[in-house]
């Protein structure tokens, strides 16, 4: 009984240590006013939500219960490899206490190996560059697997009958499992078509050969969809912001008329049952959202979807998502199947520290396999690993993609980013894989796109400053609204009937918008186009013309913060800097303060894109790093950025100018400030810390 007693408290001891350096990392006693004032918001919840407190504490119970299982589990271990090979040290203490140390190190080494981002013991990573450090390693491996190996044998020699009448059992549900065609559709010909939307986040259009720039195969299944789609040349997002830029797509509209203006906007400031989803779902289609990350893309069965595979959508995903790193909890969640119960730290984007790609497309691939077969698909998808950070935890840093480097304007290209890429790519062709053996793709609508770009502040994005000699570069997304690489989308769309494309592949070239997406969609199934801001595509496509090229694009960036606009982004540096905009509401969601929308709205930059051309305001506010508090001008051809009078001397510029006034002219204050040659002092929110 000492033994167990010993090894408990080991595990015991083995979590307080990760749960104590977990709380370095987020700072501990309110040693900052914003993030206090979130704590004490949590805190105050957690008291009022019995349900929270409930999902909580399963969570931290699930932490003990794996931490536990790896000590006492040691300790059974070599108590039974004991039995056959060392009877006489059964009971000494020392002898297994030294064992269930080798156990715990070669856990750490584990995890350590299997999640190269996890922080939950960081020194173990000095133990695994030492020159002794493979004999180290070896000696636990050799330890440890060896008696864990001589304890079954053990096992089964006195439960032999047991043990085979369980195999059994296993052997016949696997090979049912395997001879079962779920979710197969048998006659997808005569019916509406499937409409798959597979999405990327945050990859960019010039990391593809697809769109003739860049030489090379870094992901090979987008790269292979693409060449047999027809591709769009010149989609813009009009918000660089995942569920902005998503609530566009589906809506048909911008920002401005959907409402939705940031991530994480309060509900009941836009209309949810709008969309293309619900009109989809009237007319007999199932409909299924998958995204690995709902922390700021909260999208849930109130969009008009029917089934949702996304981490569990609230204030839990912002508690434990981001923190929950364990050593046993990680190792327990690496043998175990994805589940939507612990979808808050498994296959979830926000708890990158221990993401593992293939959990996501488990559960995805498993509930497409339970889509009624009578009915017509509508499937949007998101990939959220090319976002930051980047480097899936899943491998390490890939040597292999070296070659981008050598390109001649890739010489600054992300590691981190490309490794991310490769690793979406590879939950890509898993999910079209899935989608062909179900038959989704004989007859169906297939759009391949990503919601916007990332800025590297990379030498080929850099605009020059006119009249200084000075270069700019932007980072992130959503942070500059005349990014071209912020803004520029992947598109590709094909319809297959019989399990063949019928367009001819071929780029298509004029300006789209993401608000395209919709009445596209809708012209090909037959619905109403006419109730969308978006144009359609498909006679373009059909007539083989590219789309008109005089179309002027509204666009406008996302709520701005210093901590993330630079090339190492500092969690608990943005954590101070932005917790204060948000607040609990009483379902257990985050969502940006109500009270603050009047001042962030202000502080938006507003423009228009027409051919090479683009404007912008650009007001001064407290998290808007070089922010000009002027009219914004960039020539992409000539890669310049300037500020300009209201109205500008240059008649082009000035026709821009005119279509934002117009276009934004309801927002309160806007024409007065920007439109009416004043300036833009009228129009700035005050600068505030708080």
């Amino acid at each position: 009984m000492r033994q167990y007693v010993a090894a408990a408290m080991t595990g015991l001891m083995l979590l307080g240590g990760q749960i104590y350096q977990m709380a370095l990392r987020f700072g501990v006693e309110g040693l900052h006013p914003r993030s206090d004032l979130m704590q004490r918001q949590i805190a105050s919840e957690l008291m009022s939500q019995p349900g929270f407190i409930a999902a909580i504490a399963s969570f931290a119970l699930f932490a003990i219960v794996s931490h536990l299982l790896l000590t006492v589990g040691a300790m059974w271990v070599y108590r039974r490899a004991c039995v056959l090979t060392m009877p006489a040290r059964r009971d000494a203490f020392w002898y297994s206490m030294f064992f269930v140390t080798a156990a715990v190190m070669l856990a750490m080494f584990a995890n350590r190996w299997l999640f190269p981002l996890s922080a939950s013991v960081t020194s173990v990573e000095l133990l695994m560059v030492q020159r002794l450090s493979p004999l180290l390693i070896g000696g636990c491996i050799v330890v440890v697997v060896g008696a864990l190996l001589v304890s079954l044998y053990s096992l089964l020699r006195r439960r032999r009958a047991l043990v085979v009448g369980a195999s059994v059992i296993m052997l016949v549900i696997g090979l049912g499992a395997w001879g079962k065609n779920e979710g197969v559709r048998e006659d997808a010909g005569r019916r509406n078509p499937d409409v798959i939307i597979l999405g990327v986040d945050s990859l960019r259009p010039d990391y593809l050969s697809s769109y003739g720039e860049f030489p090379g195969d870094l992901a090979p299944s987008i790269e292979k969809a693409l060449s047999s789609a027809v591709v769009m040349d010149d989609v813009r997002t009009p918000l660089a912001r995942t569920f902005v830029s998503y609530n566009s797509t589906l809506t048909g509209m911008n920002p401005i008329k959907h409402g939705a203006r940031f991530n994480l906007y309060p509900r009941t400031e836009f209309s949810r049952d709008k969309n293309l989803a619900w009109e989809l779902k009237k007319s007999g289609y199932f409909t299924m959202l998958a995204m690995d990350e709902s922390r700021f893309a909260n999208f849930d069965q109130s969009f008009g979807f029917d089934r949702t595979v996304t981490p569990v959508v609230g204030a839990i995903d912002f508690v434990v998502g981001g923190s929950f790193d364990f050593v046993a909890t990680n190792l327990v969640l690496a043998a175990l199947p994805a589940s939507d119960l612990l979808s808050a730290i498994q296959g979830n984007r926000a708890a990158y520290r221990s993401y593992r790609s293939v959990d996501h497309t488990q559960r995805v691939i498993a509930g497409l396999r339970r889509v009624p077969t009578s009915s017509p698909l509508f499937l949007v998808s998101h990939l959220c690993l090319p976002h930051w950070p980047y480097l899936p935890g899943k491998v390490t840093e890939d040597n292999s993609l070296g070659w981008v480097g050598k390109l001649h304007g890739y010489e600054d290209s992300s590691s981190q980013y490309l490794n991310a890429v490769k690793e979406a790519d590879r939950q890509f062709d898993s999910l079209i894989q899935e989608l062909r053996r179900l038959k989704r793709l004989d007859n169906a609508i297939l759009i391949i796109m990503s919601d916007h770009g990332e800025d590297f502040a990379m030498k080929r994005d850099l605009l020059n400053v006119a009249g200084t000699g000075e270069r700019v570069g932007y980072y992130g997304h959503g942070s500059f609204a005349l990014s071209d690489v912020q803004n520029h989308v992947v598109m590709g769309i094909q319809r297959f009937r019989n399990g063949l494309p019928v367009w001819q592949h071929r780029r298509v070239y004029g300006a789209g918008s993401l608000i395209d997406v919709a009445p596209t969609i809708a012209d090909l199934v037959g619905l109403d186009v006419g109730r969308y801001e978006g144009i359609s595509w498909l006679s373009s496509i059909r007539n083989h013309q590219d789309l008109p090229f005089g179309r002027i694009r509204f666009v406008e960036n996302g709520l701005r913060s210093a901590g993330v606009e630079r090339a190492h982004i500092n969690e608990h540096e943005v954590a101070q800097e932005m917790s204060y905009l948000y607040r609990i509401t009483k379902d257990g969601r985050f969502e940006i303060r109500p009270e603050l929308l009047p001042g962030k709205l202000r502080g938006k930059q507003r423009g228009a894109l027409l051919g090479k051309l683009g404007v912008m305001t650009d007001p001064v506010s407290d998290n808007a790093p070089g922010a000009a508090g002027c009219w914004r001008v960039v020539d992409y051809e000539k890669r310049t950025i300037g500020c300009t009078g209201f109205p500008s001397s240059e008649p082009d510029v000035a026709k821009l100018q005119h279509a934002v006034c117009e276009y934004y002219r309801q927002e309160e204050g806007f024409e007065n400030a920007w439109c009416r040659g004043g300036g833009a002092a009228a129009f700035q929110p005050p600068i505030s810390s708080s």
